[in-house]
Parts: C-alpha cells; sequence; structure tokens
C-alpha cells in the first residue's frame, strides 16, 4: 500500500505532466496521469496533449504497453476526475477498467460530471480517493473549472508596475519595467493560458509579438519533463483598427492565430488589409470605452476560449476593472521610484467603479523583483 506521502508525490509528477498540454487543450482541461504497481514502480505515464487527442489515462496506459509493463491491478494517479462521458474519445473509466486497474487517486472533481466518473468506477470494482492535493490541482485548472461552471472565459490580468504605481517609465525611460526573471515568468503564463490579449494602444507602443519565447528558462526542463513548444492565440482590441498592416502581430499572422475585435463601424478598408494579411477580424458591438468587454467575453465563449492573460496597458486595465470581468490579478512590482515626464499610473481613475481586494495573495520573488497574485474579489464601498 502506498503511504500518503508517496501519492502526494506522484501527484505532483501527474501535474508537472499536465502542464505540458497547456495552452493546447481549449476547450478541454490539463490532465496528467502516472500509473505505478502497488510498490510505486512507475509503469506508465502521459498527458493530455491537445483537444481531439487521448485522454492523459489513454495515454498513460499506451506508454505503458510501449514498454511492456503489466497494469493488472495497478494504481492510477490523476490530476482529474476521469471522465465517464463518450465524446470524441473513448470514456476514460472504461479505459481504466477494461486494463485492469485496481484504484485510482486523483486531484480535483470534473465539474461538468457530478461525481460520474468517480461512480463510473466504483461500479466497476476499482477503489477511488480524491482530493489529492486539491489546492494545486484547482489551480492548475482554474481557468477551464470557472468556464464549466459560469461559461464565461477565465480573465487574467497581468500588470507591472514602479514604486509609485506607474506602468511605463515615459518616453525617454526602458521599455521594461521588470528585469528578465520576471519577464521568463510571464513567458511561463503564456505557455499555460489559451489566449493572450492587448489594447490597441500596446500594440502602436511596443509592437509586441505576444509569444512564448522564454519558457522553459536554459537548464531547467520542468522536473525533467520537456515542453513541446504551444503558442497562444493572441487577441487584440482596436475598435478602429489602429494595428499596423506591418506590426510583428500582422506580419506572424499566418503562423499564429491573431484575433483583432474592432467595432462594427470600423473602416472596411483596413478590415480587408488585415483578412488578407490571415487577421481573423471580429467585429463587435461597441461602447464609449471601445468594443464592449461584455461582448467579447460571449464572443470567446462561444469559441471555446476558457481562461485569457490579459496584458493591459491604463485604459484597458480600467476597463477591464470597471466591467468587473477581473478574476485573477498578478502584479510585478519593480523596486524603482519613477518620476519621468510621461510615466502613465496603472488605472486612468484613482476611484474604480468597483473596489476590489485579492483573496489569500500570494507573494514571490522574481530576481530583483516580486509579484503578488490572487483572485479578486469585489469590495462593496457601502
Amino acid at each position: 500500500m502506498l503511504e500518503r506521502n508517496h501519492i502526494e508525490e506522484l501527484m505532483r509528477r501527474a501535474l508537472a505532466l499536465a502542464e505540458r498540454g497547456g495552452g493546447k487543450t481549449m476547450p478541454n482541461p490539463m490532465v496528467g496521469c502516472v500509473l505505478v504497481n502497488p510498490e510505486g514502480r512507475v509503469l506508465g505515464e502521459g498527458y493530455h496533449a491537445q483537444a481531439g487527442g487521448p485522454h492523459a489515462e489513454v495515454a498513460a496506459l499506451e506508454a505503458s504497453r510501449v514498454a511492456a509493463n503489466d497494469v493488472r491491478g495497478a494504481i492510477a494517479i490523476v490530476s482529474l476526475e476521469p471522465c465517464a462521458a463518450h465524446g470524441r474519445t473513448a470514456a476514460c473509466t472504461d479505459a481504466l477498467s477494461s486494463a485492469g486497474i485496481s484504484s485510482v487517486f486523483y486531484g480535483t472533481r470534473d465539474p461538468a460530471t457530478g461525481a460520474g466518473g468517480e461512480r463510473a468506477l466504483e461500479a466497476a470494482g476499482i477503489a477511488v480517493t480524491g482530493g489529492i492535493l486539491l489546492a494545486e490541482a484547482e489551480r492548475l485548472n482554474e481557468a477551464w473549472l470557472h468556464f464549466v461552471r459560469t461559461s464565461r472565459p477565465f480573465f487574467h490580468i497581468k500588470t507591472a508596475q514602479t514604486l509609485n504605481g506607474r506602468v511605463t517609465r515615459g518616453r525617454e525611460g526602458d521599455r521594461w519595467i521588470t528585469g528578465k526573471a520576471a519577464q521568463t515568468e510571464v513567458h511561463r503564463l503564456r505557455r499555460l493560458t489559451p489566449a493572450v490579449m492587448v489594447g490597441a494602444g500596446t500594440v502602436l507602443d511596443d509592437d509586441p509579438l505576444l509569444t512564448v519565447r522564454k519558457w522553459p528558462p536554459p537548464g531547467n526542463t520542468n522536473r525533467d519533463i520537456e515542453w513541446p513548444e504551444v503558442q497562444p492565440i493572441r487577441i487584440v482590441l482596436d475598435s478602429g483598427l489602429r494595428t499596423p498592416r506591418d506590426s510583428n502581430l500582422v506580419r506572424s499572422a499566418a503562423a499564429q492565430p491573431v484575433w483583432i475585435f474592432c467595432s462594427q463601424s470600423a473602416d472596411a478598408t483596413r478590415r480587408k488589409a488585415l483578412i488578407d494579411r490571415g487577421v481573423d477580424v471580429i467585429p463587435i458591438v461597441g461602447s464609449d470605452e471601445g468594443v464592449d468587454l461584455q461582448a467579447v467575453s460571449d464572443t470567446l465563449a462561444a469559441r471555446g476560449v476558457a481562461g485569457v492573460l490579459v496584458e493591459p496597458g491604463p485604459t484597458l486595465a480600467t476597463s477591464f476593472v470597471a466591467a468587473g470581468l477581473v478574476d485573477r490579478w498578478t502584479m510585478f512590482l519593480a523596486p524603482d521610484w519613477v518620476t519621468a515626464k510621461g510615466a502613465l499610473p496603472l488605472l486612468l481613475s484613482d476611484r474604480p467603479r468597483n473596489g476590489f481586494r485579492l483573496d489569500k495573495p500570494e507573494w514571490q520573488s522574481h530576481g530583483r523583483d516580486a509579484a503578488v497574485t490572487g483572485l479578486v474579489e469585489t469590495v462593496s464601498d457601502g
């Protein structure tokens, strides 16, 4: 019988495997699976690599078959409750039962099935224990869990600011607020998220690529697990279609998706020019601040986008706060006090319509910079 600490160690391995599918499993969750014999020897492991492909349990069973390991009586450690539904792939519960698995330990329950997976396994005579490293398992798939429960994308806001709350250093300052270690962490967040979003102002000022380029860092392959190259969908909110046709985003649109949300009255010639270069231009209802964020959210949900990493300038950050659409906020803090002319504050209003706070904030160091992250809770002024 495996000890609890050994089961948790194997679950950490399953969670690390699951991360490999980040950005490719949409609209499915990230899932990892490790199969071991009763003494704890690994027989096979796998992860859900992309939507429509084999689930983690099936991938682990196949890996054990290739290695000529007999899994009858084996134990499955899975980051998410195995599915019992038949969709594009067969039910994982059937695969585990047919293989002769004796027991299953999983991290978090699948809210889409209502414990159907656990019940199916128990009906097949398989012992089931849930809640192993529950907090870690929920954190890994927080965007997907939110999407299943609310039918709305999970918006994770990422900002970087100086000690005095400036998100730019002014026209004469360095473009970067934070150092290389913090920038590497941002690329990790991009790697785990289906889509990255910016406003038109960021495109005009910085001409970003919004791709993953600094993850994993040299010498670190995340606990000996190789990371396949994955790039997020790149989204721009640009009501007037000001995005230049020679920008980095447009020039790379044919190779990696770029979606631009614009107003319904945006210039037709500009729209055609962007479409001709491979950009997916999406007209959307407008508002006083530009494209309506609720309409953007609804469109993304209809396209199956479960999570978005938003890297906003002050205008877009203010709009998200006003719309009440912020689910997680990660704020990087550089140890500098900036006084240069033109250095912009985080929000355009010192008193946003909705106050908020971070629930159970987590602090981390990234080289010379600090970061705080937490789920956002709205706070009433009353």
